[in-house]
């Protein structure tokens, strides 16, 4: 009877010694397991980046980076007017996508009403926001489509070679006018916005290519041209009719905002908002409640706790949230494609708000589904262009959270 404790004790340690050894071993054989994926992860990404250097390797060149796409000449092709208008449409992105969501975000897990609606409204927010996060790009392509290039057509529907909307700022109507001169025209401001040509009979006060204000003379057929080059600028035949074009300056300004980059840009921001939103959720969700407790306690409102407690605890997680959302944004091309198209002979960036533009990921993908091999070697080369550019934006935006970091007590 002494001894049966004593064995059932024995049994007991072996059986805990044998479940401790399994356990061990099926904890070991697991990370053995995560080891080997992320290895086998790291192993695919190194493959790709040598794969595409070895292709676009000797495509890297300074042309690459001021040339624009030409068609005849696929070795002289550039990307110039792509990375310009990447970092246009992503900085109209940012400037949307940023305030917007980090705002939304603070609303939401800040400032939480008691009001039953209002309540009820931040329920729907949040459901909205989770669901939203998971849609495919293709959607918030259609969703801009509709929103900003046509505006659902409340400013009137956008037609080919016709002005169209509501043009606000930035505009300069004028009608274009051949000389004596051989390619030299003269321009005569435009009155009326329904005509769209006019026949010079008679001498007018009009602009020259410079925009300096001038007299234009009328030869009549049949009698001796003026001789003076500076006289024959400024003269017109007698009958010549002129069409109307468009002077416009950097700023301006239309509705409906038609395929322009800043339209690009508000779509992608559409595409990243609940990412951004979702992350600076987390990231104030990690700020301790002592700290918000503590602010209140001493006399604080709930806006003093966020502006000078919470938000600067979280402004490191929000700003990783921010490089993610970013780097995403600068990689779709989707969206770009369904908004500005897949036009990509360009040879500057946008000149206007309203102007077009070319992005780099539309860019490769063009260059990628072309039979030439010089062009597949350009969109390779195109790719590690992306890539550095987007590791640079990334630098600088962790440089910047380091330095939040470090400012605060």
């Amino acid at each position: 009877m002494n001894k049966l404790p004593v064995a059932l004790t024995r049994h007991d340690a072996n059986k805990i010694a044998r479940y401790t050894k399994r356990r061990k071993q099926f904890s070991a054989a697991f990370y053995a397991l995560c080891v080997a994926i992320a290895l086998l992860s790291v192993a695919i990404l190194v493959v790709l980046l040598m794969s595409i250097g070895i292709e676009g390797q000797s495509r890297l060149s300074t042309d690459l980076l001021t040339r624009s796409h030409s068609e005849l000449q696929p070795q002289r092709s550039g990307m110039w007017p792509a990375i310009v208008g990447s970092l246009l449409v992503c900085g109209t992105c940012g400037l949307l996508a940023l305030p917007l969501g980090i705002g939304t975000a603070i609303f939401l897990e800040e400032f939480k009403p008691r009001n039953r609606w209002l309540l009820r409204l931040r329920s729907f927010v949040q459901l909205n926001v989770s669901n939203l996060a998971g849609v495919p790009s293709i959607v918030y392509g259609l969703l801009g489509l509709t929103m900003f290039v046509y505006m659902f057509n409340l400013f009137g529907q956008i037609q080919v070679n016709q002005s169209s909307g509501w043009e606000l700022m930035g505009a300069k109507h004028l009608y274009q006018v051949l000389t004596l001169e051989p390619d030299h025209a003269v321009f005569i401001p435009q009155t009326n916005r329904n005509q769209n040509q006019i026949t010079i009979d008679r001498p007018l006060d009009g602009l020259d290519q410079d925009w300096n204000p001038i007299a234009i003379d009328v030869w009549a057929p049949g009698t001796p041209q003026p001789k003076d080059p500076e006289v024959r600028r400024r003269t017109v035949a007698a009958g010549t009719t002129g069409g109307t074009v468009t002077d416009k300056a950097w700023y301006y300004f239309r509705l409906p905002l038609d395929r322009s980059f800043l339209a690009g840009g508000l779509t992608l921001g559409l595409v990243i908002l609940p990412i951004i939103i979702i992350a600076s959720q987390e990231a104030l969700r990690s700020v301790p409640s002592s700290l918000r407790e503590a602010s209140l306690g001493l006399g604080a409102t709930n806006w003093q706790t966020v502006r000078d407690v919470t938000f600067p605890a979280a402004v490191p997680g929000i700003m990783t949230g921010a490089i993610l959302a970013m780097g995403r944004a600068i990689g779709e091309a989707a969206p770009i494609l369904m908004v500005l198209g897949a036009t990509i002979s360009k040879e500057s960036g946008p000149r206007h708000l309203m102007d077009n533009a070319v992005t780099m990921p539309v860019l490769i993908f063009n260059w990628a589904g072309r039979q030439q091999q010089e062009f597949k070697q350009l969109s390779a080369a195109a790719i590690i262009v992306l890539l550095v550019t987007l590791l640079i934006l990334n630098s600088v935006a962790i440089l910047i959270r380091h330095k939040i970091q470090q400012s605060q007590p």
